[in-house]
């Protein structure tokens, strides 16, 4: 085997959302959101959860961005909506309560994984709405992927 192929076998070759998919998210959300007449800040991960766009409305707190933020990274980490995830774990309260204190994760709707067939390529997380509606947004965002 050449250096080459060894060093090639040796490299992850991974998909994620590029910055157009992420702002064709972010502007599909935003929309969605006005049309609930909605304040939200709405974050785009990268498969490596990197922020990719991020967008608040105006009158939106900045702690508000955080909570999005960490809805995106909990859907990435747990590659499925926030959701979903926190009534699965619901029964054990040990997990809950272990999840809920570690940084960076938000156990709340408002965070789906984006993907491209089965591929997670990243995430979004919408935080600020009330009644359910951060999920609304986030799933008009994540559907503008196609």
């Amino acid at each position: 085997m050449s250096n080459i192929a060894q060093a090639e076998s040796a490299v992850l070759a991974t998909r994620s959302i590029s910055l157009s998919g992420a702002q064709r998210v972010i502007s599909a959300a935003l929309e969605r959101a006005e049309e609930l007449d909605c304040r939200v800040s709405v974050v785009v991960i990268d498969a490596g959860g990197n922020v990719s766009a991020l967008a608040r409305t105006d009158g939106t707190a900045a702690t508000v961005t955080t909570v999005a933020l960490n809805k995106a990274n909990t859907a990435l980490t747990v590659r499925e909506a926030t959701d979903v995830f926190v009534q699965a774990i619901q029964a054990n309260q040990v997990l809950v309560t272990s999840l809920a204190g570690q940084p960076g994760m938000a156990l709340i709707a408002g965070g789906l994984p984006l993907t491209l067939g089965e591929t997670v390529i990243g995430a979004i997380g919408v935080s600020g709405a009330r009644d359910g509606k951060d999920l609304l947004i986030a799933r008009a965002g994540a559907a503008a992927l196609g």
